[in-house]
């Protein structure tokens, strides 16, 4: 059985992505240069720790937590722009970004073990692709579980 290629499923597809595109053109701006800021602090960071001849295991996890704390005061104010009134909602919402950047912190940094460990790869261009993960990732999870509020 071979499988047919479906021309009409394609332009779906595409579709579904430029009326996407179009629908939160702003708001995809704005998260890619956030998300570039935040990839430059977290590769920033690992780099300088790693040159300083910090085990890159703990390189990453310094850059992983300083970088999600930059970004959860980005996305919020500039990105997804959330108005949270009152100090519960504030602190519920920071609870979320944290469990879904938890997630994403996981990822990157169990990943890059795995990428370094098993298959051997070099610790800085491992930690590139894995940016590409996360921030994908983060934003969906960003925009459907953590900044619900406007």
């Amino acid at each position: 059985m071979t499988a047919t290629k479906n021309p009409e499923s394609k332009q779906t597809v595409l579709h579904w992505i430029l009326s996407f595109y179009t629908r939160h053109k702003q708001e995809l701006l704005s998260y890619l240069v956030f998300g570039l800021l935040t990839t430059v602090v977290n590769v920033g960071v690992f780099n300088l720790l790693f040159v300083l001849n910090v085990k890159y295991q703990l390189a990453n996890l310094a850059a992983l937590i300083l970088a999600k704390l930059f970004a959860y005061f980005t996305n919020k104010h500039f990105v997804f722009k959330t108005k949270t009134r009152q100090g519960f909602d504030s602190i519920r919402e920071f609870i979320r970004f944290v469990f879904a950047r938890g997630f994403t912190g996981v990822v990157d940094y169990f990943g890059l073990i795995f990428l370094v460990e098993v298959l051997s790869f070099s610790p800085v261009y491992s930690k590139y692709g894995l940016q590409v993960v996360v921030i994908v990732l983060n934003y969906v999870l960003g925009k459907k579980l953590v900044f619900t509020s406007k």
